[in-house]
Protein backbone atom coordinates (compact mmCIF):
# COMPACT_ATOMS: atom_id res chain seq x y z
CA UNK A 1 0.00 0.00 0.00
CA UNK A 2 1.25 3.82 -0.61
CA UNK A 3 1.38 6.31 1.75
CA UNK A 4 0.13 9.86 -0.27
CA UNK A 5 0.93 13.24 1.23
CA UNK A 6 -1.29 15.42 1.80
CA UNK A 7 -1.67 18.26 0.15
CA UNK A 8 -2.44 21.95 1.83
CA UNK A 9 -3.90 23.75 -0.79
CA UNK A 10 -6.95 22.17 -3.60
CA UNK A 11 -5.07 20.67 -6.88
CA UNK A 12 -4.71 21.94 -10.01
CA UNK A 13 -5.58 20.22 -12.85
CA UNK A 14 -3.74 20.20 -16.48
CA UNK A 15 -4.18 17.84 -19.27
CA UNK A 16 -1.92 16.71 -21.82
CA UNK A 17 -1.17 14.21 -24.87
CA UNK A 18 1.56 12.28 -25.94
CA UNK A 19 2.53 9.66 -28.29
CA UNK A 20 3.60 6.32 -28.26
CA UNK A 21 7.07 5.86 -28.73
CA UNK A 22 8.48 9.24 -28.07
CA UNK A 23 9.48 10.62 -25.06
CA UNK A 24 7.40 13.25 -22.80
CA UNK A 25 8.00 15.16 -20.03
CA UNK A 26 5.54 16.13 -17.41
CA UNK A 27 6.38 19.76 -15.97
CA UNK A 28 6.01 20.76 -12.65
CA UNK A 29 7.13 23.76 -10.52
CA UNK A 30 8.71 22.51 -6.83
CA UNK A 31 10.50 24.56 -4.49
CA UNK A 32 13.57 21.89 -4.14
CA UNK A 33 13.91 18.66 -5.96
CA UNK A 34 14.20 16.41 -2.83
CA UNK A 35 11.00 17.81 -1.68
CA UNK A 36 9.04 16.23 -4.93
CA UNK A 37 7.14 13.38 -4.93
CA UNK A 38 5.31 11.80 -8.16
CA UNK A 39 2.50 9.46 -8.04
CA UNK A 40 0.91 7.40 -10.71
CA UNK A 41 -2.53 6.93 -10.89
CA UNK A 42 -4.67 4.56 -13.40
CA UNK A 43 -7.96 1.70 -13.01
CA UNK A 44 -8.10 3.02 -9.19
CA UNK A 45 -4.86 1.97 -8.08
CA UNK A 46 -1.76 4.81 -7.39
CA UNK A 47 1.88 3.89 -7.64
CA UNK A 48 4.62 5.98 -6.28
CA UNK A 49 6.96 6.97 -9.32
CA UNK A 50 9.33 9.30 -7.94
CA UNK A 51 9.89 9.80 -4.05
CA UNK A 52 12.97 10.33 -1.37
CA UNK A 53 14.87 11.42 -4.31
CA UNK A 54 14.95 8.21 -6.70
CA UNK A 55 12.52 6.76 -8.98
CA UNK A 56 11.06 3.37 -8.02
CA UNK A 57 12.45 0.63 -9.03
CA UNK A 58 8.74 -0.83 -11.07
CA UNK A 59 9.31 2.40 -12.96
CA UNK A 60 13.78 2.37 -13.39
CA UNK A 61 13.33 2.07 -16.86
CA UNK A 62 11.38 4.90 -18.38
CA UNK A 63 10.73 7.71 -15.66
CA UNK A 64 13.31 10.29 -14.55
CA UNK A 65 13.35 13.37 -12.71
CA UNK A 66 13.92 15.93 -15.09
CA UNK A 67 15.56 19.29 -13.83
CA UNK A 68 16.13 21.09 -16.27
CA UNK A 69 15.08 24.63 -16.38
CA UNK A 70 14.00 24.73 -12.56
CA UNK A 71 11.74 22.29 -12.58
CA UNK A 72 10.77 19.17 -11.43
CA UNK A 73 9.53 17.69 -14.44
CA UNK A 74 8.85 13.58 -14.90
CA UNK A 75 10.25 12.66 -18.07
CA UNK A 76 9.14 9.53 -19.65
CA UNK A 77 10.70 7.65 -22.56
CA UNK A 78 9.34 5.50 -25.21
CA UNK A 79 5.95 6.48 -23.94
CA UNK A 80 3.05 3.56 -23.96
CA UNK A 81 -0.51 3.50 -24.09
CA UNK A 82 -0.86 2.18 -20.37
CA UNK A 83 1.15 5.42 -18.86
CA UNK A 84 -2.18 7.35 -19.35
CA UNK A 85 -3.62 8.20 -16.14
CA UNK A 86 -3.32 11.14 -13.81
CA UNK A 87 0.48 11.79 -12.43
CA UNK A 88 0.26 13.81 -9.58
CA UNK A 89 3.20 16.38 -8.54
CA UNK A 90 2.96 17.22 -4.64
CA UNK A 91 5.36 19.55 -3.28
CA UNK A 92 6.27 19.01 -0.04
CA UNK A 93 9.02 21.44 0.66
CA UNK A 94 7.13 24.50 -0.30
CA UNK A 95 3.04 25.49 0.32
CA UNK A 96 2.28 21.75 -0.17
CA UNK A 97 0.96 22.29 -3.72
CA UNK A 98 -0.40 19.52 -5.04
CA UNK A 99 -0.81 19.64 -8.92
CA UNK A 100 -2.89 16.76 -11.50
CA UNK A 101 -1.11 16.40 -14.73
CA UNK A 102 -3.82 14.23 -16.56
CA UNK A 103 -1.92 12.42 -19.45
CA UNK A 104 -3.42 10.98 -22.33
CA UNK A 105 -1.75 8.62 -24.92
CA UNK A 106 -2.15 8.41 -28.25
CA UNK A 107 -1.20 5.27 -30.93
CA UNK A 108 -0.07 7.35 -33.55
CA UNK A 109 0.67 11.31 -34.24
CA UNK A 110 -2.57 13.75 -34.04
Amino acid sequence: MCLKYVAVHPPSYTEHTAVVGQSYTVLCHTSAVADVRWFFESNGQSWPVYEFGHVSEEFQDRFSLNTSHGLNGLGISNVQLSDSGNYTCIDNGGQGDERIHHLTVHGERL
